[in-house]
């Protein structure tokens, strides 16, 4: 989740460049329009995008299955604890970075001097406790409200894979809109569009089985698992921007100890008063799948954002709605009616206007002008004198 979003706010000091996003996207100076580079080097970028959008979509799918076999009614009801398990291996995020720097320099790597220049992933001002402090508890809140939401969403009696995945889609137009507020970044009408066809989705998704129903809070599940990730990414690019490997770890890992700290309290509470309840045996194979897809779902989502960009990382999502269909058809027998065949469709447009790049936006529009403002190079007719027209007459 964390990062899985566009990182644009850079650092001076350790960044990590988007050589996909400066190279493989370019205008063509004939057509006016944007395309892939034809060159050796791009096609490996572009093999290796394609590559990461397959692997998201797959572990996105998986995970989603996955987490939904821990819904046994009557037996297993505990999604905090499905969300705590996982979320506590991100702590090996850090430890796993620094083993292999180690290894790659051969045991020369200062660890003690990089461990704390990755602490200022806020900043590279001097370092204030209370606003490391302050910053990471709001962003272990925003963290595990997401998760917990989107775990709770996938409850079997609530909405499928399917419907869930798409509303998570609106996230990138929240976060479009919140820059737009937050950061002042560029105003594109283009996003608006993409921001009403994602609301209109979000409606016939509450629609489709009637306001009230189980279904319905599904939809509010979903819409605040969305929301309060758009909050997190904006927050996150607000905070902390385009950071270095080591950064990137030691956020993972820090998001994962605030989790392990704080969420124990909380789900012993739930188990107290059986709002969540474990009655028989905890599926823990189910567990440790879910979290080693997760683990490989944030890995790509975050690492390789220093690879490519965000439109890798949301034409992931784009993959993923269509696979999570064929596996709730194929495994679970449903069917989707119309209304939410529309909805499906109309978030995933939504998705799919926010991702297009802002180079190819004021490409194509300034080919459409030209080619409006051209007029065709006819030439005049040739007047004709009066003597000219009584010769044709008499003729």
């Amino acid at each position: 989740m964390a990062g899985s979003g566009a990182i644009e706010v850079e650092r001076t000091d350790i960044t990590c460049e988007s050589s996909f996003a400066n190279t493989d996207v370019t205008p063509d100076p004939k057509n006016g329009v944007c395309c892939l580079c034809r060159n050796g080097k791009s096609q490996q970028k572009f093999a290796m995008a394609c590559a990461i959008v397959l692997c998201m979509a797959i572990t996105w799918v998986a995970s989603a299955q996955l987490c939904r076999e821990t819904f046994i009614p009557g037996q297993f009801l505990s999604p905090l604890l499905c969300l705590y398990f996982w979320s506590s291996w991100l702590i090996f995020f850090y430890p796993v970075y620094v083993g292999i720097e180690l290894l790659v320099s051969k045991g020369d790597f200062p660890v003690g001097q990089t461990f704390r220049e990755n602490l200022h992933i806020y900043g590279s001002y001097d370092f204030h406790v209370g606003r490391f402090v302050y910053k990471t508890i709001t962003l272990c809140f925003l963290w595990g409200l997401t998760g917990y939401t989107y775990v709770r969403s996938l409850d079997p009696g609530f909405l499928e894979t399917t419907d869930i995945s798409a509303l998570l889609t609106t996230n990138h137009t929240f976060v479009y809109m919140l820059s737009w507020i937050v950061l002042f970044e560029k105003f594109v009408p283009l996003r608006i569009f993409a921001l009403i066809l994602s609301i209109s989705g979000v409606v016939l998704f509450a629609y489709a089985d009637g306001f009230g129903s189980h279904s319905t809070w599904g939809v509010v599940l979903a819409i605040c698992s969305s929301s309060t990730l758009a909050v997190f990414k904006v927050l996150y690019k607000k905070w902390i921007g385009r950071v270095s490997f080591g950064q990137i770890s030691m956020f993972l890992s820090i998001m994962g100890l605030g989790n392990l700290l704080t969420l124990w309290p909380v789900i012993i509470i739930l188990q107290y008063t059986e709002l969540e309840y474990v009655k028989s045996s905890v599926p823990w194979d189910v567990l440790f799948g879910v979290a080693a897809l997760m683990i490989v779902f944030q890995f790509l989502s975050n690492y390789t954002e220093c690879l490519t960009n965000d439109l890798v990382t949301g034409l992931g999502m784009v993959v993923a709605i269509p696979m999570c269909g064929v596996s709730d058809y194929i495994w679970r027998s449903r069917t989707f009616n119309g209304m939410k065949f529309s909805g499906v469709v109309l978030s995933t447009l939504g998705l799919l206007l926010v991702l297009v790049p802002d180079s190819c936006i004021g490409e194509v529009c300034t080919s459409c002008m030209k080619h409006i403002h051209t007029k065709p190079n006819i030439p005049p007719p040739e007047r004709r004198g009066r003597r000219a027209r009584r010769e044709i007459i008499r003729a």
